[in-house]
């Protein structure tokens, strides 16, 4: 039986056990009914053991898993950790030349970044041309995406300055 069917026999046998209102007098056997709700309740009970079984069963699955995603994650940035050790070793030693390894290719290709020098002199400057695409409010802040486009279509933001850079790969 499930637990609502439990709790809507229980209200109908105790809704059995109200006196009539005329009569004050209890219709049917109330040691029949008396026993009936204690076999109920019985089942309620096991039913609500069996829910607590599960929930703390559940809790601790939970738990096992929190474990394994803290494993997982250390094991994934030790893995990136050393996957960056051993690119910049093969940057440095094929000092920015195409270079076939057999089973891979290291390769260049140049890159840009946006660098802030003086935020509140680039805001001010982004604020006064009607970029307002280009920070974010309430804690103003540089949308460098942004003001990356702004400066490669030629407009000269003050207090930050476009970065040619290198970026190796392996292919």
């Amino acid at each position: 039986m499930k637990l609502y069917e439990i709790n809507n026999s229980i209200s109908e046998l105790l809704s059995q056990l109200e006196p009539d209102p005329e009569t004050g007098e209890v219709a049917g056997d109330i040691d029949s009914v008396v026993e009936q709700l204690n076999a109920l309740e019985m089942q309620k009970s096991s039913v609500l053991e069996y829910l607590a079984k599960v929930v703390l069963d559940t809790r601790a699955g939970v738990t096992a898993l929190k474990d394994e995603e803290k494993r997982l994650k250390e094991r994934r940035q030790a893995l990136e950790r050393k996957d960056e050790r051993l690119m910049a070793i093969l940057d440095r030693e094929c000092a920015g030349q195409k270079t076939d390894c057999g089973v891979a290719t290291v390769c260049y290709r140049k890159t840009s970044r946006l660098e802030v020098d003086d935020s509140h002199r680039a805001v001010d400057w982004l604020i006064s041309n009607g970029h307002v695409n280009c920070y974010r409010v309430p804690d103003i802040e540089i949308s460098k995406a942004e003001v990356k486009k702004l400066v490669q279509t030629g407009a000269e933001v003050p207090g930050v300055s476009l970065v040619q850079d290198m970026s190796c790969s392996l292919r």
